[in-house]
């Protein structure tokens, strides 16, 4: 089983709404199959049950779960695993055209 290294966002806004926080690295079992969005969920299970995240409909359609998967936007539930090297690190960050509420949870 492949183990995949997630550099995730966490933090919130600052008084003026800045986004203020760091850069926290977790590493998980990697599951054939699997999209950006699961291995968040497994992270929450795992590692950070505290780690917010908003998703819906796991579809593609509703756009709720958009984050920044190394520096490009991306729908995690439709971020396939296999397109990424799993021996490199993935960064996510929240939306930065949008205000932090959360760790990767945007004000839409």
């Amino acid at each position: 089983m492949d183990k995949v290294t997630f550099s995730v966002f966490r933090g919130h806004p600052d008084e003026s709404g800045s986004p203020i926080g760091e850069m926290k690295e977790y590493t998980v079992d990697l599951d054939e199959g699997m999209v950006v969005l699961d291995v968040i969920h497994r992270i929450q299970a795992e590692e950070a049950p505290d780690l917010a995240c908003r998703w819906n409909c796991k579809a593609g359609k509703c756009g709720s779960c958009s984050a920044e998967v190394n520096g490009k936007p991306r729908l995690m539930c439709m971020t396939r695993m296999s397109d990424y090297d799993s021996s490199e690190p993935l960064v996510i960050k929240p939306m930065k055209t949008f205000p932090v509420i959360k760790d990767l949870v945007t004000d839409v």
